[in-house]
């Protein structure tokens, strides 16, 4: 005759069917962690030098224009200017990544306003780097061409409105090296 089976109890499938379940839960949660940085979070990153390499550019212009006063004028531009890109890159910064943007130097007062929790004094503002020594407009020249280069190369990089305002950074850097410091 044919054999009688046993049905499995009822017990041992709910336990097998609540590991596999656990087991699924778990591995997607581990998937879901290892996704690495976002788009968002590689753009911000990639703007990110560019900030500090405005906040050092309009340090350095400040720490100079006392040293060399036929160029005062020009170099307090230049400062202004390059305050008010450190402001540009910190917001953009800021609305793609706030942990990025936690990383960036202070932004001191941009033109003519300043900004909560700001200094108003006028005195430079701490970028995150060191602030690049320079004794000469010529030296001056040379900080703001390299600025100009690194936002040109990020630009090829980037896509979207970063990218737009990292090359209109790069261009008004290189029209303050022609025109304001020539």
């Amino acid at each position: 005759m044919s054999r009688v089976t046993t049905p499995l109890p009822r017990r041992s499938v709910l336990r097998g069917s609540l590991v596999v379940v656990a087991g699924g839960v778990a591995t997607s949660m581990v998937v879901a962690c290892d996704r690495g940085p976002t788009a968002d979070q590689i753009t911000a990153a990639a703007l990110a030098p560019l900030a500090d390499a405005a906040l050092a550019d309009q340090a350095a212009a400040q720490a100079l224009a006392p040293q060399v006063p036929e160029y005062s004028n020009a170099l307090g531009v230049v400062a202004n200017q390059r305050g008010e890109h450190a402001q540009a890159l910190r917001e953009e910064i800021t609305r793609l990544d706030e942990r990025t943007a936690a990383r960036l130097g202070t932004a001191g007062a941009a033109g003519s306003g300043s900004t909560p929790g700001t200094p108003t004094s006028g005195t430079a503002p701490a970028p995150s780097a060191p602030v690049p020594t320079v004794s000469t407009v010529a030296g001056m020249r040379g900080l703001l061409q390299q600025s100009a280069r690194t936002s040109a190369d990020a630009t090829v990089s980037l896509n979207g409105y970063p990218a737009g305002l990292a090359g209109a950074i790069s261009a008004s850097v290189t029209s303050m090296v022609e025109v304001q410091l020539a």
